[in-house]
């Protein structure tokens, strides 16, 4: 498939409080988690920024770095920094512990935005906002968000046009624990080399 005329954004900036380590570095079917989601994306965009506070640590990815203008801001403040950073109006953040992701579904995300603000997935009533599109469009509510001292992502949702993608939408392109796998414990680092233990390659899908 053609690259999306939009830039994908991987989301690097967590600290990894309960993996106790860098899960971003973590190895897994022979690659590191973030390499995972950065050749995907390489496939998929044709612009891709590391959100990240510490180039050093992903200079190795040969992807520019972009950092929060607000340190401690968290994602919200990465999604700042990335939509300043695209040259696209929509822009697909994933965080970088997500190895499974699924690109039809992601480019399904990026086609409804030409009519949205944001296009955020919904599983169980919780928003996905690390499994997300924004746009350029948002970009002045995440900064009124930012400055208030509030980060949480989805506060300023009431405040754009966010078009949510709720399960029965979600099902034809898979599972959602499959859809928006990630390794935030050991646990389920210990799941994902299960699920990559046949080989070094990800399943399909």
């Amino acid at each position: 498939m053609a690259r999306l005329q939009a830039c994908g954004v991987i989301m690097a900036g967590g600290r990894s409080t309960r993996m106790g380590r860098n899960k971003a570095l973590l190895p897994v079917g022979g690659r590191r988690l973030v390499e995972h989601v950065a050749d995907l994306f390489r496939d998929l965009f044709e612009q891709v920024l590391v959100s990240t506070n510490e180039p050093e640590t992903y200079a190795f990815l040969g992807l520019p770095a972009v950092a929060d203008r607000i340190p401690g801001s968290g994602p919200l403040g990465g999604i700042e920094a990335g939509l300043k950073a695209s040259r696209f109006r929509a822009a697909f953040f994933a965080a970088c512990d997500m190895p499974l992701l699924n690109r039809d579904l992601i480019a399904y995300l990026v086609s409804l935005a030409a009519d949205h603000d944001a296009v955020v997935p919904r599983v169980d009533g919780q928003w996905e906002t690390l499994h997300a599109v924004y746009t350029r469009d948002a970009l002045p509510a995440v900064t009124a968000q930012l400055d208030s001292g509030d980060f949480k992502v989805a506060r300023f949702f009431p405040r754009v046009r966010v078009r949510a993608v709720e399960e029965a939408e979600l099902a034809r392109f898979g599972p959602p624990r499959r859809l928006f796998f990630n390794c935030n414990t050991p646990q389920e680092y210990e799941e994902a080399l299960r699920l990559f233990g046949a080989g070094p390659e990800p399943p399909e899908g």
